[in-house]
């Protein structure tokens, strides 16, 4: 697995193997370069330009980076939990045994794990 690799998946779902930028996506996939103007259809251009309308919506306004961001698969292997998801912990301490000042600790799932580092 490639260490900076783009976070997103391709339109065969696999993961794209594209050099990640800053957020985690690459040039192709990352919001912020691209043309975002909406279309007929109401959504936002996909055109790679650097962070500008397209030649052909020169002009016109934007849609928001997150209403773009919407758009963008991220890839979860098969198999995988949720992003978020933690894994269960066996059982609670018994009373009496906990350290002082010691939080409570719950295991953090694998693809959470992964997408952390890919984030880097």
């Amino acid at each position: 697995m490639i260490m900076n690799q783009c976070r997103a998946a391709t339109k065969k779902g696999e993961r794209c193997q594209v050099d990640a930028r800053p957020s985690g996506l690459c040039h192709v996939h990352d919001p912020v370069v691209r043309c975002r103007v909406l279309n007929a259809k109401g959504k936002p251009c996909v055109i790679s330009t650097g962070g500008g309308p397209c030649d052909r919506h020169e002009g016109r306004q934007q849609a928001s980076v997150e209403a773009a961001m919407d758009l963008v698969r991220l890839y979860e292997p098969t198999g995988a939990g949720s992003l978020f998801a933690a894994e269960e912990c066996p059982s609670p301490p018994a009373a009496g045994t906990e350290t002082a000042g010691e939080p409570d600790r719950t295991p953090l799932s694998q693809a959470f794990v992964a997408r952390t580092i890919n984030l880097g």
